[in-house]
Order: C-alpha cells, then structure tokens, then sequence
C-alpha cells in the first residue's frame, strides 16, 4: 500500500517564500505517513504565471525550490513531487522534481511536453517521458495540458507505468473536462491517476483535486475551492488484477 497525499493550495504569484511558507504548514500540519507520496500543484513556487517566465526562472535559477523539495521530503521521510520553472541549457521548462529522503538532488524529474498556448513564447517543451520507481509503484508524471495527450499516458504504460501523478492550474471552466479525462487516462490505461489541482480567491481555480482507481472510480475527491490537504490509500495489487482480469495490453 502507498498513501498519497494531494496539497490542494493557492499560490501567490511571483512570492516564492510565501508559497514555500504555506506548503511546509500544510504538509506538516497533515502529518504524513512516512515513505508516503505528496504531491504539489504545477509551479505552486511561483504560482502559474507564464506570462512571467523569463523575469521569474532568472531567480529560479538559484536551488532554492529543489533545496525546499529537498528539505521537506528529508523532514517528512516521504517522497514530494513539486517544481515550477526551470532554466536550463535548451531553455526555461515547466518542471517537475521528485525527492527522496536522504538525497543530495532530485531522484527524477520531467519538464512538460505538452505546453500549454499561454507558454509557448516563453518555455521550451520536454521531451521524455517520465518513469521511476516509488515502493511499489512505477510512476509517472505528467502536468496539466499532458492530460489532453492520451498517447503519452499509453507511452508510459506500454514502458511499465501503473501510476500517473499530474500536477496541475486547471481552470474551474473546464472542469467538466478535467473530471473526464483523469477517469478516462485511468481506465484505458489500467492505472493510478493522482491528480492535484490549484485554487485561486478569484474562483478561476477551483482545486478538485482527486485519485481515481485503474477502474475509473474516485477514491478520494477534494473539496471545491477550499485549501487543504487529502488522501488516499492506493494498492498494487488493484493495478496487477485490473491488468489481468481484463488483459487490454495483449492485443
């Protein structure tokens, strides 16, 4: 079994210590099983902010966001999942770390390969797919607009993953959408989708944040537009008997 918890937060933009602040009271105030998975919405450091990519990745040049991913996961004895912008040779990405107890650097990462239209003047895409292995689980991360892309989840599948993680500003106008297509890249791939959202005080995010089973039902859902943490309990052994009771991946 692998607890997972979901930081459902808002995020101020450009205010990093004040977004680093809130998340380390909300994640200790949860008071995390050890050796569990929290997750953290896309570029919560900064808030999600595009249009301040090249002003705001200048001072993510600096490790303070890997140091704070760091220190938390070494404080919680769990691994976190968090990131925002990134400066790197080929450009400035939306970027995902994962930490582990104990490490020097992030263990794993991904940079979003699907951007978003708002990002395309100012970040450069990646173009792996993400894999590594938590307990049990082969994971895989994707954020926000990568949710859109069922053949990147197929991917990562037919590569061993049977968790996805998706760190996401979804707006709560599309919500319809957001609802139907974590239940849909579970299902057709058999996986864990564990799913965190932003909230906003405007309403233009809304959070519900959720996990959803490799059947497509929902475990654990989070309240509308409220900030706090939830989660869940996810067992391999549901992924193992999904995939062979209904063998899709023979064909």
């Amino acid at each position: 079994m692998l607890k997972v918890y979901l930081v459902q937060m808002g995020s101020l933009a450009g205010e990093k210590e004040k977004n680093f602040s809130k998340a380390r009271e909300m994640v200790l105030e949860a008071s995390p099983a050890p050796q569990s998975l929290v997750l953290l919405p896309e570029m919560f450091d900064t808030g999600y902010v595009p249009q301040l990519a090249k002003q705001l990745s200048q001072e993510n040049a600096r490790p303070d966001t890997p140091e704070f991913l760091q220190k938390l996961s070494d404080d919680t004895n769990c691994f976190v999942c968090g990131g925002g912008m990134r400066r790197q040779e080929a450009g400035v990405t939306n970027h995902v770390g994962i930490y582990a107890p104990g490490k020097t650097c992030e263990t794993a990462g991904y940079d979003k390969n699907h951007l978003f239209f708002p990002e395309l003047e100012t970040f450069t895409a990646g173009r792996e797919i993400s894999l590594f292995k938590i307990r049990d689980f082969c994971v895989s991360t994707t954020i926000c607009f990568d949710l859109r892309f069922p053949e990147q989840y197929r991917d990562a599948t037919l590569q061993g993953a049977q968790l996805f993680t998706v760190h996401a500003a979804w707006p709560a106008k599309r919500k319809d959408h957001w609802e139907a297509l974590l239940k849909a890249r579970a299902i057709e791939n058999q996986a864990y989708v564990a799913a965190v959202n932003c909230v906003s005080t405007d309403g233009l995010y809304t959070g519900d944040s959720r996990i959803i089973d490799p059947l497509g039902n929902v475990i654990v859902q989070a309240d509308a537009g409220k900030e706090y943490v939830v989660s869940g309990e996810i067992d391999i052994n549901s992924v193992n008997k999904c995939r062979s009771d209904f063998p899709l991946f023979r064909q």
